[in-house]
Parts: structure tokens; C-alpha cells; sequence
């Protein structure tokens, strides 16, 4: 993982989706990242703006101060938080990671206050060629990363797990950015 966060290109990429994703976060509020990192990036980059940060991250260690808590888990069906306790959900290039997305936006919804917003980036196939030429033949980001991939989603896709989860179809939109090969999307509960 170290090497994954020394490439150039990793890092731009991570900070296009950080900078698509922090515009949609309200100051003051309590954000779950989930997939957070090692090292929490993310929350760090936004620790002045929110109230509280949590991490949820296998590759984590577990800590906490006054206004960061990181948990050491592997993310699989069931979330370590509370009914109703977050703002906002993130998301960011890790729901492609998951061996049961459905079963995490299900807890996402559990955990969302009302009016939280669950934030998510995911790669759309389009990448996949891409990403695994640039992972397994140029080298320029991490190939352990995108081999662990199990999934690619069209945002209509991704929608559709979300509403499945509880959300209103009113309250969820989504975009494209990086040419298409990526989405964002954004449910309200």
C-alpha cells in the first residue's frame, strides 16, 4: 500500500475524487468514511470544517481523539455505528471493493440521520480496461488495488441498490467526472 500512495497518478486521482466529493459536505457535520485508508486521508484533509470524523478501514489502526475515530474492521454487511448518528456517509473509490454492497447501503441508510446524505464515487466499466492497463502493464498505480475490484457501476446500477436500501428515487443523482470512468453519486435520506 505504501508504494500505491507514493505513484503520481494514484494521488491525483484520489484528490479529483476528494475534491468531487468534500464540495457536497455541509461544515459541522459527523462524516463516516468508510474505506477511510490507512492513513484516514480524507477526514484528516477536513478535520477544521466537520465536527467529527470516523474512519472504518481494515487497513486502519484503531484511534481517537476529540474530533477523529478510526476502527479497525473489515467492512463486509454489518457497520459498527449507531442508528441515525452521521451527517454524511462517504464512499470514495472504495464500493467496488466491496464483497456485498448492498448489504453496506443498507447499513447506510440505518446510520444516516434524516436529511444525511450518503456520498459515493465507483469507477463505471468504462475503466476497468483502462485501469487494469495502467495497473498491470504501465505500473503507474497500485495493481493489488484495482485486482481487488469485484464490481464496476453505471450510475443507473448504483441507483437502483441505493433505492433498494430505502432511499426516495427524488433524492438520489448522480454524475459522471474523469471522462466517464467515473460516477458520483448522491442519496438524501
Amino acid at each position: 500500500m505504501g508504494r500505491f500512495l507514493d505513484k503520481f497518478l494514484d494521488k491525483f486521482l484520489r484528490q479529483e475524487r476528494f475534491k468531487k466529493t468534500k464540495k457536497h459536505i455541509p461544515g459541522n457535520s459527523v462524516v463516516c468514511d468508510l474505506g477511510c485508508g490507512k492513513d484516514a486521508q480524507f477526514l484528516k484533509s477536513m478535520l477544521g470544517f466537520i465536527r467529527q470524523g470516523i474512519g472504518l478501514d481494515g487497513a486502519t489502526e484503531d484511534y481517537k481523539d476529540s474530533k477523529l475515530e478510526l476502527k479497525k474492521i473489515k467492512i463486509e454487511k454489518n457497520l459498527p455505528l449507531d442508528d441515525e448518528s452521521c451527517d454524511i456517509i462517504t464512499i470514495v473509490a472504495f464500493i467496488e471493493h466491496l464483497s456485498y454492497p448492498q448489504e453496506v447501503l443498507n447499513e447506510c441508510f440505518r446510520c444516516l440521520k434524516p436529511a444525511g446524505k450518503l456520498i459515493i464515487t465507483a469507477p463505471t466499466p468504462l475503466a476497468k480496461p483502462v485501469l487494469e492497463f495502467l495497473a498491470h502493464y504501465l505500473h503507474l498505480i497500485d495493481e493489488k488495488e484495482i485486482g481487488d475490484h469485484k464490481n464496476y457501476f453505471w450510475p443507473q446500477n448504483l441507483k437502483q441498490m441505493i433505492l433498494q436500501s430505502g432511499f426516495n428515487r427524488g433524492n438520489v443523482k448522480s454524475c459522471f467526472f474523469e471522462l466517464f470512468f467515473n460516477n458520483l453519486t448522491i442519496a438524501k435520506k
